[in-house]
């Protein structure tokens, strides 16, 4: 019997040992041992029940952070579109002397003025700088005297006293005042020099100016008796300019003499097509004789943007009334925020926008002498 029970706690006791090894195993190969000898062992995320845990985005900024409210920005204020003719001997209605654009840009420049395309303007994609007013400058008929050139040893030299001359040179001198201007361009040989149409259209696109409608024939379409002439005049055009330049849209028209067709007919002025061309306008010029309401004011109307003449003569002195005007109401004066896509506003002309017309901005509105 003695001999049945050592046999038994031996067995027992070989068992015990054996059990006991196992676990030291278990424990030198287990996870937690391997992370604190060798670093964490990495995890099949698909087995693993426990989720990525990812950091939270930081809160974007919002305009009350970054807009500079010391510049009194008003982007519903107005906007002087500036409608030049000729650069010539004299300053009369529709002429105005080299010396006297002179004069004019640098009035501009000098009373915080940019210039900003007239496309740019009506999508919305105003990037004047901060405290900055954007103006637009329009050249109509396509002058000689608006891009002269000639050839010297090869090279093409352009007309200092021309518009695009003066242009140039102002802003070679100040870097910062962005000259562009949009022409507007009739007939087969704009800028009177048949030769060097090819060489000009595409000197302009290449330089920051723009191309628009002025009519094929310059034509008086208060006269017009139908679409079909309405669109035929300004379909030509298009098919003019991209003979020469394929690519480039001209979308901006204006109105010869400021007379529109009659009626029904206005409506072509925006879109229409003949013989297979078709054209699209996002904004039409007028004459007219104010500056134009912001494009993000309610009242803004693309079909009908307003122009003021370019002169200093004693019969006309709009232009310079209206530099006088804003001098003396810089309130009523569009201030750019200097970011594109944001509408900063004054809260007592908070009622001219409606930001359901801008779905990708943000528009902040603030009470002046809050800084």
């Amino acid at each position: 019997m003695k001999r049945i029970l050592l046999i038994l706690f031996l067995t027992l006791f070989v068992l015990l040992g054996c059990s006991a090894d196992k676990e030291n195993e278990i424990i030198e190969t287990s996870p937690e041992k391997q992370e604190s000898d060798e670093g964490p062992k990495a995890q099949d995320p698909e087995e693993s029940p426990i989720e990525e845990i990812k950091e939270e985005p930081i809160d974007a900024l919002t305009p009350e952070d970054y807009v500079d409210l010391t510049v009194k920005p008003n982007e519903v204020g107005r906007v002087m579109v500036l409608m030049y003719h000729s650069i010539g001997e004299q300053d009369s209605a529709w002429e105005i002397t080299p010396e006297s654009f002179r004069k004019d840009l640098t009035y501009l420049y000098e009373n915080d003025y940019r210039p900003i395309s007239l496309e740019k303007f009506v999508k919305g994609k105003i990037d004047t700088p901060a405290g900055y007013t954007p103006v637009i400058l329009t050249f109509d008929d396509g002058n000689q005297n608006n891009f002269n050139v000639w050839e010297e040893n090869g090279e093409m030299i352009i007309d200092p006293d021309s518009a695009v001359g003066i242009m140039n040179e102002f802003n070679e001198k100040y870097e910062d005042f962005n000259v562009t201007a949009t022409f507007y361009l009739y007939g087969l040989n704009p800028f009177r020099q048949q030769e060097y149409v090819e060489y000009k259209l595409n000197y302009l696109i290449e330089n920051n100016y723009d191309i628009g409608n002025h009519t094929f024939n310059h034509a008086r379409l208060i006269n017009s008796e139908s679409a079909h002439e309405v669109q035929k005049e300004l379909a030509e055009l298009v098919i003019f300019i991209n003979q020469h330049l394929p690519e480039y849209e001209v979308n901006t028209f204006a109105i010869p003499y400021g007379q529109s067709p009659p009626g029904d007919l206005r409506q072509y002025l925006m879109e229409g097509e003949y013989d297979g061309v078709s054209y699209h306008n996002i904004a039409v010029l007028e004459v007219g004789s104010h500056p134009s309401f912001s494009v993000y004011d309610n009242r803004f109307d693309y079909t009908s943007i307003p122009r003021i003449r370019a002169s200093s003569t004693e019969d006309n002195m709009e232009s310079e009334e209206w530099f006088e005007y804003f001098e003396k109401n810089p309130h009523f004066r569009f201030v750019s925020d200097g970011y594109p896509d944001v509408i900063t506003v004054p809260e007592d002309m908070s009622d001219l926008l409606n930001p359901l017309d801008w779905p990708d901005k943000q528009v902040y509105i603030y009470e002046e002498g809050v800084q």
